[in-house]
């Protein structure tokens, strides 16, 4: 099974939080020096990652508003075509 680009870069984010919260983790267990660290990852991955999470849902929804617009257009073009045989079928029984 391929993965679309929008679920391939949601996984990678993901990937990179579960990151971030396992080292929330081992901070949480005392470690002063991991806990610097995790607040300073954090402060600099953070913002990105919302911003990232937010555009993908946009584009997503955006694609399927967009998807159902060519499935329209789809179906009226096959209408047509439809429309069309049926009127030649007919004259040529004439």
């Amino acid at each position: 099974m391929t993965l679309n680009p929008l679920e391939m870069l949601k996984r990678e984010l993901d990937a990179v939080r579960a990151r971030v919260d396992g080292l929330r983790v081992q901070a949480n267990l005392g470690k002063k020096e991991l806990r610097d660290a995790v607040e300073e990852l954090r402060t600099k991955i953070e913002p990105g990652y919302e911003k990232a999470k937010k555009t993908l849902g946009e584009a997503a929804a955006t694609g399927a508003r967009e998807s159902q617009a060519v499935a329209k257009s789809l179906m009226a073009g096959w209408d047509e075509v439809r429309r069309t045989y049926r009127s030649y079928s007919e004259k040529a029984k004439e």
